[in-house]
């Protein structure tokens, strides 16, 4: 299942500011300085540049930054947010930042797995699932190392109209000589086999196989057991693999 009931909530953040020493003057210093209307003011100005953000409303208290209105996608919403914390002098931001709702559940489901699938760069080597609760998704799996696949999945998924938020919690699989090696064997096994060849060509196909310290994890789905059990021989039999996790599922 791409989808289950999780719990997940975040209300404040906030941030620690460093203290570096400039000569004799330090930062924390200079940031005496600043009046709660010059941060304020800075907020403004940085959350205009920005055509989606510039109705969002200001207050400040002492160091705590409050964000009040709505934007469009919680992607804009989490921009605010960044945006504001680079500004010199912001501790805290508490959000009242409101995003759309997507009443048809079904709907953000489709709209948030659509999102999953047609990244360019989810690959036969990763593997994703997606829990979805009162708007909030979180993301887990395995990914390989090539790129910020987190980062980039994020983006995808915080766009999607309806998201409250996002947490991808994915582990980057190490990045070691020996593993793309296997991956490259395993793939050539495996799609000159009559079972699987017409999936030589997909980037994304029904079944994954992650590869991590020579330890191989089959998941996903195929047409049948026999396919199951097929594809269990051929990349047990790959030289260099130390053993192979079948949680493959059969359609029929």
């Amino acid at each position: 299942m791409l989808f289950s009931e999780v719990r997940h909530m975040r209300l404040i953040t906030s941030r620690l500011l460093p203290i570096v020493t400039l000569g004799a003057i330090t930062w924390s210093a200079a940031l005496a300085a600043q009046t709660p209307a010059d941060i304020r003011h800075e907020v403004e100005q940085t959350l205009r540049d920005d055509r989606a953000l510039r109705r969002l409303d200001v207050s400040i208290a002492g160091n705590e930054i409050t964000l009040t209105g709505s934007v469009e996608s919680f992607w804009k919403k989490s921009e605010a947010l960044r945006r504001t914390f680079d500004v010199t002098g912001v501790e805290t931001v508490v959000s009242e930042i409101d995003v759309p709702v997507e009443e048809d559940q079904q709907r953000l489901i489709e709209n948030i797995a659509e999102a999953i699938q047609r990244y360019d760069y989810y690959r036969l080597w990763d593997y994703l699932d997606a829990h979805l609760n009162n708007g909030v998704v979180t993301v887990t799996g395995k990914v390989t190392p090539e790129r910020d696949k987190a980062k980039e999945l994020f983006e995808r998924i915080a766009k999607v109209r309806g998201v409250q938020d996002v947490a991808v919690n994915v582990e980057v699989l190490p990045s070691n000589s020996g593993d793309p090696r296997l991956r490259d064997a395993i793939a050539l096994r495996v799609f000159a086999n009559d079972n699987f060849e017409q999936f030589a060509g997909m980037t994304n196909p029904p079944f994954h196989i992650i590869v991590h310290n020579s330890v191989v994890t089959l998941i996903g789905y195929v047409q049948s057991n026999i396919e199951r059990i097929e594809m269990h021989r051929i990349v047990g039999q790959t030289q260099g693999v130390m053993r192979v996790d079948n949680q493959l599922e059969s359609l029929r």
